[in-house]
């Protein structure tokens, strides 16, 4: 049984969308330390992100590191594609929005992109960290085995928003 102290995540493929943010920083650290096969993007193509994913992916052995602009559909769906194809399949994903006013739009279509990936495999899990109120967002226009996980970061220490989300993405399929 997975723990906050010991999550069963060992080889499991997770996406980690928003590594330029402080939390997604200790959320990918803590999948790695976990044992994750882990794919580290920045939802921003401006150079201060890039070189801040690329730091990252380098420090924790990241097999892949990219920055986006994750507001487009086409470079969402792309990029998912690629680190799909890249780790061999994905298992998981955790989208951490920062506070801008596209950050629906983001979530939306990294649950998407992110479920569809999953779906062809059987499913898996997708953690979103929202800044404020998590928004609900619509199901997909077929049956998902991907489960999705609404988390709010605001006014939480990172310690407690990255328990959250190992939780989250450590639980037991449904």
């Amino acid at each position: 049984m997975p723990s906050v102290t010991n999550p069963d995540l060992a080889s499991r493929r997770v996406l980690l969308l928003g590594a330029e943010t402080d939390a997604g920083r200790a959320i990918a650290a803590a999948l790695s330390e976990a044992g994750a096969r882990l794919a580290v993007v920045g939802a921003s193509i401006d150079a201060e992100t890039a070189f801040a994913v690329q730091r990252l992916a380098r420090k924790l052995s990241a097999e892949v590191s990219q920055a986006i602009d994750a507001a487009n559909e086409m470079a969402v769906r792309v990029m998912v594609r690629q680190v799909s194809k890249a780790l061999g399949g994905l298992n998981l994903a955790v989208v951490v929005l920062g506070d801008t006013a596209t950050d629906g739009q983001v979530a939306a279509l990294a649950k998407r992109f992110c479920s569809k990936e999953m779906n062809k495999r059987g499913g898996g899990a997708v953690a979103i960290v929202w800044p404020g109120t998590p928004m609900l967002l619509m199901p997909g226009d077929s049956p998902s085995a991907t489960r999705v996980t609404n988390l709010s970061s605001a006014g939480r220490a990172l310690e407690d928003i990255t328990r959250d989300v190992i939780v989250a993405l450590a639980a037991p399929s449904q």
